[in-house]
């Protein structure tokens, strides 16, 4: 497979040590360096960021308020169905 030219730039970050290690080791483990790690981390945000909900489900996110045990409520309902 051929590498795409892009243009690059240098970006330092502090991380603690205990994270930096890890993301290494995960690279290792992958095979790819931890820029090209980070640079796809970066473009799956992009992607997420450019696909939008659904209107639909948009307007219906939220709407059972977060104290709500659902759970516990499709457990119940189970029980009473089914029993």
């Amino acid at each position: 497979m051929k590498k795409r030219q892009m243009n690059t730039d240098i970006l330092t970050i502090q991380l603690p040590t205990d994270e930096i290690s890890f993301l290494r080791q995960y690279a290792e483990r992958h095979r790819i360096t931890i820029s090209e790690l980070i640079d796809r981390y970066a473009r799956g945000l992009q992607v997420s960021q450019t696909h939008d909900l659904h209107p639909d489900i948009q307007k219906i996110t939220g709407i059972i308020p977060k104290d709500i045990d659902t759970d516990e409520i499709f457990y119940q309902h189970s029980m009473e169905k089914h029993t």
